[in-house]
């Protein structure tokens, strides 16, 4: 490379589309290396590694011998400055705490974020490919293979997600059931011209309860442009945007934070079953599940993020700058500082209920002593009336004392005169 030895990784693809994708995606835009790992210059061209793989150059020879037992080599090559270890290698030896993986997550959204303000689909946002940076153990994002560029609505040379994915991650959007057994012998027959028997297992239906599940993928020509017509299940490819890297970040997000696949998957991040693209299929019909599901992730704030990403209508899904600069999981300090004005605010409000309460007590024993009186007063006023009946009743039997005689005496003699 010119400037000395150093540490690389070769990444050696088959499919000459997808190393023509993520070329395309790191020339065509404008893409930062502090959140994306970048290619290195002045790499031997493409004839000569294609040339140096088939004849085993450079002890390749002795790892396909070795380690690679019935592995085919790719000839596209992307050469890259070597990461420390991708984060499913932290997360699993250096089990992170919360708020390790707040850190985490915080850097893979503002990578993220960077790559939507490029107009710039990732497409397939997982463990591994999140690489610590040995520079400045930042963590960067790798394999753009999957990227497609976001464009409006309408717009020209639509792009369009799935033409690489890993099923696991995907949105519900991105998966059909196929109904009947004309679909599938059409769907079947729609991928018999593949070359890539790789993509053929990968994109080949899963069986749940004899329904029938696929992803939303489709072949390229040479171009890398769709080949779309009447043999697929499905009306319209899902549209490269956004909302297919929120869906992968809550996915990202929940494993993290619960130690938990979101969907049963396999190495590769696929589903690893019909039932796995069922639950999918069907996300949000039962609301009980998802409660259940997302009452795993303790933290509140954490929940309430990965419940936003998840949602099953793409439109429902906040945007990356918007939670990384409003939501409460990626700023603690500010759920403290409120916290801290709601007990000074709390406090305030006791005192003067405090204080209200000392008023009405005072108020109370006021009038406790004016009820005292004022049965003083009535114990008086009971005695005055009857006081005063008794001198009324007495005038009473004096006005109409009787004056004729009630009583007779009989006497022997007459008394003189």
């Amino acid at each position: 490379l010119g400037d000395g030895p150093r540490e690389v990784v070769i990444k050696l693809m088959k499919n000459k589309n997808q190393w023509v994708c993520e070329c395309n995606a790191r020339k065509k835009h404008m893409l930062d290396p502090k959140y994306v790992v970048s290619a290195l210059p002045n790499v031997p061209s493409e004839a000569a590694i294609a040339n140096a793989v088939r004849d085993g150059e450079g002890g390749l020879d002795i790892i396909r011998e070795k380690y690679l037992d019935n592995i085919e080599l790719g000839i596209y090559a992307f050469v890259m400055e070597a990461g420390d270890r991708n984060l499913f290698q932290m997360f699993h030896q250096e089990q992170p705490n919360i708020d390790a993986v707040r850190h985490i997550l915080r850097q893979v959204f503002e990578a993220v974020k960077h790559l939507h303000g490029q107009t710039l689909m990732h497409g397939d946002i997982k463990m591994l490919n999140i690489v610590r940076s040995r520079i400045d153990n930042g963590l960067r994002l790798i394999d753009l293979d999957a990227s497609a560029r976001i464009v409006p609505r309408g717009g020209d040379d639509e792009t369009f997600a799935g033409a690489k994915f890993s099923s696991a991650i995907l949105p519900p959007e991105m998966i059909e059931k196929i109904e009947t057994e004309e679909q599938l012998e059409e769907f079947n027959k729609y991928w018999e011209s593949e070359d890539d028997e790789d993509l053929k297992k990968k994109v080949a239906p899963k069986i749940y309860k004899r329904a029938r599940y696929v992803v939303k993928s489709f072949r390229t020509d040479e171009e890398g442009k769709p080949i779309v017509d009447k043999r697929l299940p499905y009306e319209e490819l899902v549209r490269a945007s956004e909302n297919i890297d929120l869906w992968s970040l809550g996915v990202l997000a929940f494993t993290l934070l619960t130690g938990e696949s979101l969907i049963p998957s396999n190495r590769e991040d696929d589903c690893a079953s019909g039932n796995a693209m069922h639950v999918l299929y069907y996300w949000g019909t039962q609301p009980e599940v998802l409660s259940e599901l997302f009452n795993k992730i303790h933290n509140v704030a954490a929940r309430d993020l990965v419940q936003q990403l998840l949602q099953k209508e793409p439109a429902d899904r906040p945007r990356v700058a918007s939670l990384l600069e409003d939501h409460p999981f990626f700023h603690p300090e500010r759920v403290d500082e409120e916290m801290k004005g709601y007990v000074r605010e709390m406090k305030v409000r006791l005192e003067d209920m405090d204080n209200s309460l000392q008023s009405q007590t005072e108020q109370l024993e006021i009038i406790h002593r004016n009820v005292l009186v004022i049965k003083e007063l009535s114990y008086e006023s009971q005695s005055e009336l009857l006081r005063t009946r008794h001198v009324l009743l007495k005038g009473i039997f004096e006005a109409t004392e009787v004056r004729t005689p009630t009583t007779f005496i009989i006497l022997n003699n007459k008394l003189p005169p």
